[in-house]
């Protein structure tokens, strides 16, 4: 669910994404046996942050053990960039797309977000410039949509502002921006979580079922916000990439 469209709001006007972005923004972790499929990691963070260590570089490391190459954007953050910071993130996002594309190496790209990351990947994802260069999607507890009422308040803060018009929060609410060109996507969610609420995922799961799009919703029935990538022998109980495994192996 998504606000309507105030009438009195302005016009919404975003500027084209540059065509490349700086080698220190985009790093490179190769597959040491590359399988043609490469993917775009975006950690979480709230948009405060990026969350290299617990999420980044676990994520790429467990890709180039299956063969993919991978990269890892350092995307713009209240860190970097002063707030509001829309719409930079994205268009670094679909700079980083065109970047990697560019470079020949794979022949299938795909995208993998972990909350306000996994709300970046859905935004890009759901953009028809990045529908039209990713092949799929991983979603980890993303933040979904911008609306109020179920959204992560600091990722909303920090991308549009307490006060954004409504025709902003729809724009960046992607459950309402899926179409039939949206391409497959694998979601994780946890049904506990207490930061970003479950209704994120579900919100998009249904989105993509309108739009006949192939997905696989997995829906733990605990664990807290934030997981990553739980090692099996640590955690069996929530050791959700096993069934990612599987999805890559057999839709991807």
């Amino acid at each position: 669910m998504t606000a309507s469209t105030d009438a009195e709001a302005p016009s919404v006007w975003v500027p084209p994404p540059p065509t490349g972005i700086p080698e220190n923004q985009l790093d490179f972790y190769p597959a040491p046996e590359p399988n043609g499929t490469g993917v775009l990691v975006l950690p979480g963070g709230g948009y405060s942050f990026v969350s290299t260590e617990h999420e980044g570089f676990k994520t790429t490391a467990w890709l180039n053990a299956r063969g993919y190459d991978a990269w890892m954007l350092n995307y713009a953050t209240t860190t970097t960039s002063p707030a509001p910071l829309y719409p930079k993130p994205q268009q670094q996002a679909l700079a980083a797309i065109d970047t990697i594309r560019r470079q020949g190496r794979v022949s299938k790209l795909g995208i993998w977000g972990y909350s306000a990351g996994g709300h970046l990947a859905a935004t890009t994802i759901t953009d028809p410039k990045g529908a039209a260069s990713l092949a799929f999607a991983i979603l980890a507890y993303p933040v979904i949509s911008m609306d109020p009422s179920i959204t992560h308040a600091g990722s909303r803060e920090n991308l549009i502002g307490t006060d954004a018009p409504a025709e902003l929060t729809a724009q960046l609410s992607a459950e309402a921006n899926v179409s039939p060109q949206t391409p497959r996507m694998f979601l994780f969610h946890t049904a506990n979580d207490s930061v970003v609420p479950v209704d994120n995922a579900m919100l998009m799961a249904a989105a993509l079922a309108r739009n006949k799009v192939p997905f696989h919703l997995l829906v733990l029935p605990d664990g807290n916000h934030g997981l990553s990538i739980p090692e099996e022998k640590d955690d069996p109980a929530r050791t959700w990439t096993t069934e990612l495994d599987r999805w890559l192996k057999y839709s991807v």
